[in-house]
Protein backbone atom coordinates (compact mmCIF):
# COMPACT_ATOMS: atom_id res chain seq x y z
CA UNK A 1 0.00 0.00 0.00
CA UNK A 2 2.08 2.87 -1.19
CA UNK A 3 1.52 6.08 0.67
CA UNK A 4 -0.46 4.58 3.55
CA UNK A 5 2.22 5.56 6.05
CA UNK A 6 2.40 2.12 7.73
CA UNK A 7 4.36 -0.68 6.10
CA UNK A 8 2.27 -3.76 5.40
CA UNK A 9 4.40 -5.94 7.72
CA UNK A 10 3.91 -3.52 10.64
CA UNK A 11 0.10 -3.27 10.26
CA UNK A 12 -0.73 -6.48 12.28
CA UNK A 13 1.54 -5.33 15.11
CA UNK A 14 -0.16 -1.93 15.18
CA UNK A 15 -3.61 -3.53 15.15
CA UNK A 16 -2.63 -5.90 17.98
CA UNK A 17 -1.31 -2.98 20.06
CA UNK A 18 -4.49 -0.98 19.45
CA UNK A 19 -6.66 -3.96 20.46
CA UNK A 20 -4.57 -4.49 23.62
CA UNK A 21 -4.81 -0.80 24.50
CA UNK A 22 -8.59 -0.91 23.98
CA UNK A 23 -8.84 -3.99 26.24
CA UNK A 24 -6.83 -2.23 28.96
CA UNK A 25 -9.15 0.79 28.72
CA UNK A 26 -12.18 -1.49 29.06
CA UNK A 27 -10.70 -3.12 32.16
CA UNK A 28 -9.65 0.20 33.71
CA UNK A 29 -13.03 1.77 33.07
CA UNK A 30 -15.32 -1.11 34.13
CA UNK A 31 -13.56 -3.56 36.46
CA UNK A 32 -14.27 -1.72 39.73
CA UNK A 33 -17.96 -1.24 38.97
CA UNK A 34 -18.34 -4.85 37.85
CA UNK A 35 -16.62 -6.05 41.01
CA UNK A 36 -18.89 -3.94 43.20
CA UNK A 37 -21.96 -5.16 41.33
CA UNK A 38 -20.90 -8.81 41.68
CA UNK A 39 -19.93 -8.39 45.33
CA UNK A 40 -23.25 -6.71 46.06
CA UNK A 41 -25.15 -9.46 44.26
CA UNK A 42 -23.22 -12.50 45.49
CA UNK A 43 -21.71 -11.39 48.78
CA UNK A 44 -18.54 -13.36 48.06
CA UNK A 45 -15.22 -11.73 47.18
CA UNK A 46 -13.82 -14.75 45.31
CA UNK A 47 -16.92 -15.19 43.18
CA UNK A 48 -17.03 -11.44 42.52
CA UNK A 49 -13.46 -11.57 41.21
CA UNK A 50 -14.38 -14.51 39.02
CA UNK A 51 -17.33 -12.59 37.60
CA UNK A 52 -15.08 -9.65 36.69
CA UNK A 53 -12.60 -11.93 34.97
CA UNK A 54 -15.30 -13.76 33.05
CA UNK A 55 -17.11 -10.61 31.94
CA UNK A 56 -13.98 -8.70 30.91
CA UNK A 57 -12.71 -11.76 29.04
CA UNK A 58 -16.02 -12.13 27.24
CA UNK A 59 -15.92 -8.48 26.25
CA UNK A 60 -12.28 -8.35 25.18
CA UNK A 61 -11.62 -11.78 23.74
CA UNK A 62 -14.91 -13.10 22.46
CA UNK A 63 -16.32 -9.85 21.09
CA UNK A 64 -14.46 -8.78 17.95
CA UNK A 65 -13.10 -5.22 18.37
CA UNK A 66 -15.08 -3.71 15.47
CA UNK A 67 -18.33 -5.14 16.91
CA UNK A 68 -17.84 -3.41 20.26
CA UNK A 69 -19.82 -0.31 20.94
CA UNK A 70 -18.21 1.53 23.85
CA UNK A 71 -21.28 3.76 24.15
CA UNK A 72 -23.43 1.02 25.66
CA UNK A 73 -20.61 -0.91 27.36
CA UNK A 74 -21.85 -0.01 30.88
CA UNK A 75 -25.24 -1.59 30.24
CA UNK A 76 -23.91 -4.56 28.29
CA UNK A 77 -21.27 -5.42 30.90
CA UNK A 78 -23.72 -4.97 33.80
CA UNK A 79 -26.12 -7.41 32.14
CA UNK A 80 -23.28 -9.88 31.50
CA UNK A 81 -22.22 -9.57 35.16
CA UNK A 82 -25.80 -10.05 36.36
CA UNK A 83 -26.16 -13.20 34.24
CA UNK A 84 -22.80 -14.55 35.40
CA UNK A 85 -23.75 -13.91 39.05
CA UNK A 86 -26.99 -15.76 38.49
CA UNK A 87 -25.11 -18.69 36.93
CA UNK A 88 -22.57 -18.84 39.75
CA UNK A 89 -25.26 -18.60 42.41
CA UNK A 90 -27.12 -21.63 41.16
CA UNK A 91 -29.42 -20.78 38.28
CA UNK A 92 -33.11 -20.31 38.92
CA UNK A 93 -32.94 -20.71 42.70
CA UNK A 94 -30.47 -17.87 43.11
CA UNK A 95 -33.09 -15.37 44.21
CA UNK A 96 -33.82 -17.09 47.48
CA UNK A 97 -30.46 -18.56 48.43
CA UNK A 98 -28.39 -16.80 51.04
CA UNK A 99 -24.80 -15.87 50.25
CA UNK A 100 -22.08 -18.40 51.07
CA UNK A 101 -20.33 -15.83 53.22
CA UNK A 102 -21.67 -13.00 55.31
CA UNK A 103 -21.67 -9.73 53.41
CA UNK A 104 -19.11 -7.25 54.66
CA UNK A 105 -20.50 -4.36 56.71
CA UNK A 106 -20.24 -2.11 53.69
CA UNK A 107 -20.36 -3.80 50.30
CA UNK A 108 -17.30 -2.53 48.47
CA UNK A 109 -17.60 0.79 50.27
CA UNK A 110 -20.94 1.67 48.70
CA UNK A 111 -23.95 0.45 50.69
CA UNK A 112 -24.88 -1.85 53.54
CA UNK A 113 -26.71 -4.66 51.78
CA UNK A 114 -27.39 -6.74 54.87
CA UNK A 115 -30.99 -7.87 54.85
CA UNK A 116 -31.47 -7.62 51.09
CA UNK A 117 -32.31 -10.75 49.11
CA UNK A 118 -30.17 -11.79 46.15
CA UNK A 119 -32.93 -10.63 43.82
CA UNK A 120 -32.95 -7.22 45.50
CA UNK A 121 -29.14 -6.99 45.38
CA UNK A 122 -29.11 -8.10 41.73
CA UNK A 123 -31.69 -5.51 40.73
CA UNK A 124 -29.88 -2.80 42.66
CA UNK A 125 -26.60 -3.79 40.99
CA UNK A 126 -28.11 -3.51 37.53
CA UNK A 127 -29.47 -0.05 38.26
CA UNK A 128 -26.67 1.30 40.45
CA UNK A 129 -23.58 0.00 38.66
CA UNK A 130 -24.95 -0.77 35.21
CA UNK A 131 -26.98 2.38 34.84
CA UNK A 132 -30.00 0.46 33.60
CA UNK A 133 -33.43 1.94 34.05
CA UNK A 134 -36.05 -0.08 35.88
CA UNK A 135 -37.63 -1.18 32.58
CA UNK A 136 -34.35 -2.58 31.28
CA UNK A 137 -33.60 -4.17 34.65
CA UNK A 138 -37.06 -5.75 34.74
CA UNK A 139 -36.51 -7.34 31.34
CA UNK A 140 -33.17 -8.77 32.44
CA UNK A 141 -34.52 -10.05 35.75
CA UNK A 142 -37.60 -11.49 33.99
CA UNK A 143 -40.11 -9.68 36.19
CA UNK A 144 -42.76 -7.15 35.26
CA UNK A 145 -41.90 -3.46 35.12
CA UNK A 146 -44.31 -2.80 37.98
CA UNK A 147 -42.70 -5.63 39.94
CA UNK A 148 -39.24 -4.14 39.39
CA UNK A 149 -40.44 -0.69 40.42
CA UNK A 150 -41.93 -2.16 43.60
CA UNK A 151 -38.76 -4.16 44.24
CA UNK A 152 -36.55 -1.08 43.89
CA UNK A 153 -38.87 0.97 46.13
CA UNK A 154 -38.66 -1.77 48.77
CA UNK A 155 -34.86 -1.80 48.48
CA UNK A 156 -34.71 1.96 48.93
CA UNK A 157 -36.96 1.76 51.98
CA UNK A 158 -34.78 -0.96 53.52
CA UNK A 159 -31.62 1.00 52.83
CA UNK A 160 -33.13 4.18 54.23
CA UNK A 161 -34.29 2.35 57.35
CA UNK A 162 -30.83 0.88 57.91
CA UNK A 163 -29.00 4.17 57.32
CA UNK A 164 -27.21 5.58 60.33
CA UNK A 165 -28.79 8.48 62.15
CA UNK A 166 -27.52 11.68 60.46
CA UNK A 167 -26.98 13.50 63.77
CA UNK A 168 -26.69 11.17 66.74
CA UNK A 169 -26.77 14.14 69.16
CA UNK A 170 -30.42 14.90 68.32
CA UNK A 171 -32.93 12.20 69.32
CA UNK A 172 -35.20 11.08 66.47
CA UNK A 173 -38.33 12.34 68.24
CA UNK A 174 -36.94 15.86 68.59
CA UNK A 175 -35.71 15.95 65.00
CA UNK A 176 -39.13 14.91 63.72
CA UNK A 177 -40.84 17.53 65.92
CA UNK A 178 -38.51 20.27 64.66
CA UNK A 179 -39.33 19.68 61.00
Amino acid sequence: MPGSGTPTAARPAVMAREARDRDVRIYDRHAVGLYRQALLTLGDTELAGQVVGDVITAECVRTPPPARDDGDADHRLAVLAYRRCRDLAGGTGWRTRVPVRQLPGSTAGCIDAYGLSRQERGALGLVLFGGLGYLQASQEAAISAAGMAALLRAVLRKLAASAPDPDPRVPAGQRDAES
